[in-house]
């Protein structure tokens, strides 16, 4: 990723990054943050693979879903506000970690498939949202969630100790 190389040196020389890099307590709190974000988006999402592989089907999907999802969301936002700040503190190293590398691809990875379940799957919850066992692609998409998710959160253990 040579070509790269001058734009990851611009953000790591950034005053940004380097308040980051130079605060005491800025990076712990990031951390803090970046985890909090985590949990919320993990949770939510966890939660409802679960109602998707046919836990507690008294609870509506629907209803369980716009119950979740601004959680989810909520933990998103901070996670890529957190994350894009933890990131600009060393932007050359961690752009290198194959760890962090795999993190990236694996949100691409999950993001594709919950587009994909909110597009084909979730378009269709009326007809199976009360009761009714999931379909087998949503309990796929569950699934498949719940594998990236763990795969994720593994990745981004490991940058601290991949380099």
């Amino acid at each position: 990723m040579p070509e790269a190389l001058p734009i990851l040196q611009w953000l790591a020389a950034s005053p940004v990054a380097a308040a980051v890099r130079s605060s005491t307590w800025l990076y712990p709190v990031l951390e803090t943050l970046h985890m909090i974000g985590l949990g919320l988006v993990f949770g939510g999402i966890f939660a409802m693979d679960l109602r998707l592989l046919g836990l507690h089907r008294e609870l509506q999907v629907r209803r369980l879903s716009d119950h979740l999802l601004p959680w989810v969301w909520t933990g998103f936002a901070v996670n890529l506000s957190s994350g894009l700040l933890l990131f600009l503190s060393d932007a050359v190293a961690f752009a290198a970690n194959p760890a962090f590398q795999a993190k990236m691809a694996l949100l691409v990875l999950v993001g594709l498939n919950a587009a994909w379940f909110q597009r084909r799957i979730y378009a269709d919850v009326g007809e199976w949202d009360s009761g009714a066992p999931p379909p087998s692609s949503a309990r796929a998409a569950a699934v498949l969630s719940l594998a990236l998710w763990t795969a994720i959160i593994a990745a981004g253990r490991m940058i601290a100790y991949w380099e």
